[in-house]
């Protein structure tokens, strides 16, 4: 696997990456450096080096809280959003659309540079709910939208609440939407409105939310989505996360996707990725996965080899017994 992942590093261009290869033992990979650029590109890549999520939050922290909520039967997955959200009184999407993407909302805002938590408030008031099609259309929107579902149940926002349910039950220290241990942290891209990003979400709308949103905007390192990996892979009863019945929910699937995840390789394997260059793949069934962390878009978005070679490697470790 370790000469699989070198080849990995020069097909892509990229600096460098943390990756965990999870079966009945779990093997860690910490290849190249922390960056393309100085200082970052004179330091190896640590064992605790801290990676923007980017879009694995909506797996690791607000589907997985989604599903809890749901498990303790606070939530059902037929419930509307204006149920929990009665401000938002035309908003009669159900929780399970959100979680599907079908929801019908759109995949982003056109004009991000206006993007405040006012103007979210009042897209979502004023918002005209489409005819329920049912069609996946992949949506920030609907996610930023669960997360306050979350918030209005738990009473708190989403950092606390993801510490107290998530996190600190599975021992995930490092885990946060506010990282401290600016040495630790990878850097992401170098813009001209926000320099190098260093330690703050990459990404643009939870950036300029202000606060921790259910999109994106999670902090990391390898051992602590080893923890949740192994977590997601334990048998009824032995889960500190969810029952039975939720993993048996997750087996289902509707147009190559599950409850948050994707699947695109196989009915019982669940999978996600991140705008940075992150992503988890877990074959609830065989209790095997793969997690490859990279700050792929670090100093510039210029990896155009990335996504195919990316998708090449997980569907190579799911296909072989060993890689």
């Amino acid at each position: 696997m370790e000469k699989r992942l070198h080849e990995f590093i020069e097909n892509t261009g990229i600096a460098g990456l943390s990756a965990a290869v999870i079966d009945q033992q779990v093997r860690n990979y910490s290849l190249g450096k922390m960056g393309k650029i100085p200082p970052f590109s004179e330091q190896t890549v640590s064992k605790g080096a801290i990676y923007d999520l980017a879009s694995l939050t909506k797996v690791i922290g607000t589907t997985t809280r989604i599903l809890q909520l749901v498990q303790s039967r606070q939530l059902t997955l037929l419930t509307q959003v204006a149920e929990i959200l009665p401000r938002f009184s035309q908003l009669t999407m159900t929780i399970e659309d959100l979680l599907l993407h079908r929801s019908g909302l759109p995949a982003d805002f056109s004009d991000k540079s206006r993007f405040s938590s006012r103007t979210l408030m009042q897209f979502f008031k004023t918002y005209e709910q489409p005819a329920q099609t049912k069609k996946v259309n992949y949506s920030d929107i609907g996610y930023l939208l669960l997360g306050m579902v979350i918030e209005a149940i738990d009473g708190t926002d989403l950092e606390r609440s993801f510490q107290r349910y998530i996190f600190r039950p599975l021992g995930m220290k490092d885990t946060t939407y506010f990282p401290k241990n600016l040495n630790r942290i990878v850097p992401t891209e170098s813009t001209e409105e926000r320099g190098l990003i260093l330690g703050e979400v990459h990404d643009s709308k939870a950036f300029q939310l202000g606060r921790p949103a259910g999109s994106a905007g999670l902090f990391s390192t390898l051992e602590d989505l080893t923890a949740f990996t192994k977590a997601m892979m334990e048998e009824q009863g032995q889960s500190v996360l969810f029952t039975g019945t939720v993993r048996t929910q997750l087996l289902q699937t509707y147009q190559q996707r599950t409850l948050g995840w994707e699947k695109p390789f196989g009915e019982t394997i669940i999978y996600h990725t991140g705008f940075t260059g992150t992503s988890i793949g877990i074959d609830l069934k065989q209790k095997r996965a793969l997690i490859l962390l990279t700050n792929r878009i670090h100093p510039t978005r210029d990896t155009p080899y990335f996504m195919k070679e990316r998708y090449a490697l997980y569907r190579e470790f799911f296909k072989e017994e060993q890689i």
